[in-house]
């Protein structure tokens, strides 16, 4: 494998919902994803594929509970955990203030780690654990 600057996501955690409209909705409005793209598949599908940007890079992929999963059990709606970075302390306190301001209680309230980062969690409206940081990864080295 060669190793070169991407200017796109080159790994992608993806998501099932029984309703991807709500979701949608929530991670765009609330949470603050930005749509790049919703592929509308039906009534028996209504969003067969959908990708969301997030603001200080990367990206999740969503849409609606298939009637057979590539995956099998795994990756049933409200069974997946995400990792949000967010550029600074205060820039993480407006999105707590913006989840729990939608009605939404949180896992753990923002608090400094002994490791350098502040943090809080959240779960989504079916039930998919939500942890946003300031910690951005490692570098590469």
């Amino acid at each position: 494998m060669t190793t070169a600057t991407r200017t796109r996501p080159g790994a992608w955690p993806t998501l099932s919902y029984r309703d991807a409209e709500a979701a949608l909705h929530f991670l765009t409005e609330v949470v603050g994803f930005t749509e790049s793209v919703v592929h509308r598949g039906g009534d028996e599908r209504p969003i067969a594929h959908a990708e969301l940007l997030w603001p200080d890079g990367g990206g999740i992929m969503l849409g609606s509970e298939p009637e057979e999963r590539w995956s099998g059990p795994a990756g049933a709606p409200g069974t997946g955990t995400i990792y949000l970075s967010v550029g600074s302390a205060p820039d993480l306190d407006v999105l707590a203030g913006r989840v729990t301001g939608a009605g939404w209680p949180l896992l753990r309230e923002p608090a400094d780690t002994d490791y350098g980062s502040r943090e809080f969690a959240f779960t989504d409206p079916e039930g998919n654990a939500w942890s946003v940081g300031t910690y951005a990864g490692a570098e590469a080295g």
